[in-house]
């Protein structure tokens, strides 16, 4: 028997037991009683109808049961309720899997020629171009209501915002403005937090431009719904315009990484004992005191160029204690 055989052998032996499982799946999800959700009213069996459903290895065809509402005349199919299948012929989860995939690397034309050729699958370009809409929809579904569910129970939203610099192929280096906004943050290691929920913004606009956008997406992202916001940044002074021009309820708390590192570059590694300390008065929010144990630094050091950095760094925390002295408002924070 040649492979080809046996593969078609194994696709049939597949496409029974999937049947099979479909049945009595079915055969399940009847024994429940059910009501109409307009009406009310019980509904009642009214005969079956035939459903074909494609999978990896071919297609299912099984006649299952309709259920009808004798007040509105909704019906419904028990079985595809259950297995989610939208109305009319439909796919299973690995053959949408395979048709989005592919539809996100290349164009749907593509996609459809890419998997008839090397997956076997026939699933036409509008056939993919539906099941991406489908799933846009229930991925907005999904965001919507998780939205609902986590900020009628006053949940905090993080707002952070960051500048990074790109090189503009030719046009010279640009500034990337970034701005992330999460609920979930989860602890993964000593030094590392997964953000679940995270949605980003970036571009090169103004800050105008820029600031529009990307509340338009912290919106979306339940920033209006949120118990408290807690906005990020280095202290900038465009984040700090942008802080004040679209989140001015937020608490504002500055970056701890930013002010860490701009401790490191103005003490150098080599005082790793004083940084440790000059970070546990910023998790006391003591911005004040930071600036005086500089001070205090910078008068044992005789080297110019240090003295300058120190000096800067002082400056820094002066010009952000405000959002130092929040740190500690932030549970879990840093």
């Amino acid at each position: 028997m040649g492979g080809g055989a046996v593969v078609e052998d194994s696709g049939e032996v597949f496409l029974g037991i999937l049947k099979r499982v479909l049945e009595e799946v079915e055969s399940e999800v009847l024994r429940v009683s059910r009501e109409c959700e307009a009406c009310g009213l019980g509904i009642v069996r009214n005969g079956q109808a035939l459903r074909r459903i494609k999978a990896l290895l071919g297609v299912v065809e099984l006649e299952r049961v309709r259920w009808r509402c004798p007040r509105c005349g909704r019906e419904i199919y028990p079985l595809d309720e259950a297995i989610g299948l939208e109305s009319g012929e439909s796919v299973t989860l690995g053959v949408r899997e395979r048709s989005l995939w592919a539809a996100v690397e290349v164009s749907y034309e593509k996609a459809h020629k890419f998997l008839e050729r090397f997956t076997g699958l026939e699933v036409s370009r509008k056939k993919i171009h539906g099941m991406a809409l489908e799933e846009g929809d229930r991925i907005g579904r999904w965001e919507e209501q998780r939205c609902r569910e986590v900020f009628e129970e006053g949940e905090v939203l993080y707002v952070q915002v960051d500048g990074t610099a790109v090189n503009g192929r030719g046009l010279g280096w640009m500034e990337c403005k970034v701005g992330a906004s999460f609920s979930e943050r989860m602890k993964v290691s000593k030094d590392r937090y997964w953000l679940r929920d995270k949605k980003s913004y970036a571009s090169i606009e103004e800050i105008g431009a820029f600031g529009e956008k990307f509340f338009q997406e912290c919106v979306r992202q339940g920033v209006l719904k949120a118990k408290e916001v807690i906005f990020i940044g280095d202290g900038a002074n465009w984040i700090r315009r942008l802080k004040e021009g679209y989140f001015p309820e937020a608490i504002g708390v500055l970056d701890i990484w930013h002010l860490e590192k701009e401790l490191r570059w103005a003490l150098g590694e080599e005082n790793q004992r004083v940084i440790e300390e000059l970070k546990g008065l910023v998790f006391q929010g003591k911005g004040s005191e930071i600036v005086q144990r500089l001070m205090g630094e910078g008068a044992k050091v005789g080297e110019i160029e240090r003295r300058k950095k120190i000096l800067e760094a002082m400056t820094y925390v002066r010009n952000n204690l405000d959002w130092i002295a929040n740190i500690p408002k932030v549970k879990g924070y840093g």
